[in-house]
């Protein structure tokens, strides 16, 4: 497929928080949008006074269909040679910080009851957090149960039997 030439990080930074600001503009949302760009990753950052939870969800579902569509949009739909990461009000950061938590949560479970521990149904980014925060726990393996885009992922013993031993 044929891309055209390479964005400078100043230029992905520069559309980047464009096309957030118009987004959530058209959405109806008075954001104050900033952008950072590294090489091919841009994050943007909105804040919001009112109504965060719309542009959330409950568990993010909101933000990570809004980060989709910036990711198509910035990357013209097609492949993706970009790649942007939206935080509105700490969201994310706040759910990173809640899933680092719930995974040694489940790594003690496992290991007490010498079974697996299962999380809660969770998108990709949600579930590499997940396997990233126990990768260097000897004790304990993970591994995704389920298929199509939204798996839980299993915490066990790192001699249980059974189970996937590489991360998805």
């Amino acid at each position: 497929m044929e891309q055209g030439p390479a964005l400078t990080p100043e230029q992905l930074a520069s559309q980047g928080r464009r096309w957030t600001e118009d987004l959530l503009k058209a959405m109806g949302f008075d954001a104050r949008v900033t952008a950072v760009a590294e090489e091919d990753r841009v994050d943007v950052t909105a804040e919001v006074s009112a109504n965060e939870e719309l542009l959330t969800g409950r568990k993010g579902e909101v933000r990570q269909a809004l980060q989709h569509l910036l990711n198509r949009m910035l990357n013209r739909g097609e492949g993706s040679r970009y790649h942007l990461q939206l935080e509105i009000n700490e969201f994310w950061k706040r759910r990173e910080e809640e899933l680092r938590g719930i995974a040694a949560s489940l790594a003690t479970e496992a290991l007490e009851g010498q079974s697996e521990a299962l999380t809660e149904y969770l998108n990709a980014q949600e579930r590499r957090i997940i396997h990233v925060t126990l990768k260097e726990d000897p004790r304990v393996k993970t591994y995704a149960i389920g298929s199509g885009l939204i798996k839980r992922v299993a915490v066990a013993p790192a001699d249980f039997p059974g189970g996937p031993r590489e991360d998805d």
